[in-house]
């Protein structure tokens, strides 16, 4: 079954070649070295220097908040796509992976779509990506008073909206992704720490929902975050 990139990565085949397309952006395709068409505006986005692509993404959202562009949010959602899935991946709690790309494609196009282009006249991809991080963080449903002793973390509630809260769910999160690339502990693990750390649900509820002991969750979460904690790069106190 097809997930919400891939539907985009199909939109884009045809997209990026689309000549009338590219003369709708004829403005932002002068800047991006007299770009044909799409697919060499992206081609010199992502070898250009931060400062470069930077000027580019600026035109594009620039015509998104003063013009309502679609195709200039379309290529701008295109161009941040890379980022886009490095939030899917972190913030485990949303979900499967095909919700977790869902949310972090809505997050994404939802900022480029009201991006604060008066206060922040640059930056525009670090930008886009942080904000629509902090929305994907408000979307899980609470975070635990208490994290696991064995990680040394303590989160606190999202209702605070405190930096320290968001810091410790990112950090969790990077370290439940690099431990799965690590095969340190498996997908599953990952996942049930993310719903019971970071999204605050309950044990008794996961297990209801997947049908099977609290017990068997309790035990395996423990030593997974037993692993998860002899890891040189784990998080500390």
């Amino acid at each position: 079954m097809l997930n919400v990139f891939d539907l985009l990565d199909r939109e884009w085949q045809q997209l990026k070649v689309d000549r009338g397309a590219a003369r709708r952006l004829s403005d932002v395709c002068r800047l991006a070295g007299d770009a044909r068409s799409l697919a060499d505006l992206e081609s010199h986005v992502r070898a250009s220097s931060p400062v470069d692509a930077d000027a580019i993404l600026l035109a594009l959202v620039t015509r998104v908040v003063d013009h309502h562009d679609d195709l200039a949010a379309r290529v701008l959602l295109q161009l941040l796509l890379p980022g886009t899935r490095n939030l899917a991946r972190r913030w485990w709690a949303l979900g499967d992976h095909d919700e977790r790309a869902a949310a972090a494609v809505s997050a994404v196009y939802d900022r480029i779509r009201t991006y604060p282009l008066a206060r922040r006249p640059g930056r525009v991809a670090a930008n886009v990506l942080l904000d629509a991080s902090r929305q994907l963080r408000r979307s899980v449903p609470r975070v635990t008073t208490h994290a696991s002793d064995d990680i040394g973390t303590h989160l606190h509630d999202c209702d605070t909206e405190s930096a320290a809260a968001n810091n410790a769910s990112l950090e969790l999160a990077d370290a439940l992704t690099d431990a799965v690339d690590e095969g340190i502990i498996d997908l599953r693990d990952a996942r049930l720490i993310a719903q019971s750390r970071i999204g605050g649900q309950r044990i008794a509820d996961i297990a209801a929902h997947d049908r099977v002991g609290a017990r068997t969750l309790w035990d395996r979460r423990h030593r997974a975050e037993q692993r998860l904690a002899s890891r040189p790069q784990s998080i500390s106190a």
